[in-house]
């Protein structure tokens, strides 16, 4: 499946989304009025807004009627979603009215001159296998903390790495884990960076496995900035996935991940 592909099944998804949440919205009959909600010192108090052609009115909502306050909430939940559902779709055909028609894999083929010079830094679509197996250079920071052996003989810094990092290597999808890559002028270790057996595309995948820690988030906020910022978009050649103490990664997660991007395990 390549990138056109990709979004085009996207844009399906959306549209088919879209449609169902805007019905159920419909159907609903939500109550009329906006949620607001105070804090009162320790407290919060919660208020039903409504606009009429006399004015806008704020009425308390007492303990005994939360089922309003839930109703309301729910509104505003489905009214931003529907919102964030069009602007995606939005994005999504945006992105394919300017997909490039050509790749830069043409030139791969284009003369045994062009292979020659791009070989031994762009992965060819049917050399995978030697790509994924030669060396290159590897983060060398806190070697201590790879303890964690992969199928493929990688010894990884997480269970998680290692989850992603087999199955992977059950597909047959090759990869490198913590490969040097300048991106925006910086030197970064992306946790895997990926080539699809299909069409040779490039995707980065980052596991981010501590997102109950603060000072991690910070860390996670400046890397999904510099990704972003330098081309690499999620969902599009970007793959991220996330745990903290309380939702760890599981194997189905990885799998799902994997079957959305490559297709299913056959």
């Amino acid at each position: 499946m390549n990138i056109k592909e990709k979004m085009l099944a996207e844009k399906e998804r959306l549209e088919a989304q879209l449609a169902k949440e805007a019905y159920d919205y419909e159907m609903a009959n939500y109550p009329e009025g906006t949620l607001r909600v105070k804090r009162d010192r320790n407290y919060y108090k919660m208020f039903v807004v409504r606009k009429s052609p006399s004015g806008t009115k704020t009425t308390y909502i007492r303990k005994k009627d939360r089922k309003l306050a839930e109703l309301l909430a729910m509104k505003m939940f489905k009214r931003q979603l529907i919102k964030n559902l069009r602007m995606e779709l939005m994005a999504t055909n945006a992105y394919l009215r300017h997909l490039p028609a050509k790749s830069p894999y043409d030139l791969m083929g284009k003369s045994p001159e062009f292979k020659e010079l791009l070989e031994p830094v762009i992965p060819e679509t049917t050399n995978h296998g030697k790509w994924a197996s030669e060396d290159y250079s590897r983060n060398k920071n806190h070697p201590e903390r790879l303890i964690f052996p992969t199928m493929k003989g990688d010894m990884v810094r997480s269970k998680s790495e290692a989850m992603i990092a087999d199955e992977l290597y059950r597909r047959g999808i090759p990869y490198r884990y913590e490969c040097l890559t300048e991106i925006g002028g910086y030197e970064v270790y992306p946790d895997f960076t990926i080539v699809d057996p299909a069409n040779g595309m490039v995707y980065i995948w980052e596991h981010f496995g501590r997102m109950d820690d603060p000072e991690y988030v910070e860390k996670f906020l400046w890397k999904i900035y510099l990704y972003v910022h330098n081309g690499y978009i999620p969902t599009i050649n970007f793959i991220t996935t996330y745990e903290n103490g309380d939702n760890p990664l599981t194997q189905l997660g990885v799998v799902e991940t994997i079957d959305r991007y490559f297709g299913a395990w056959k």
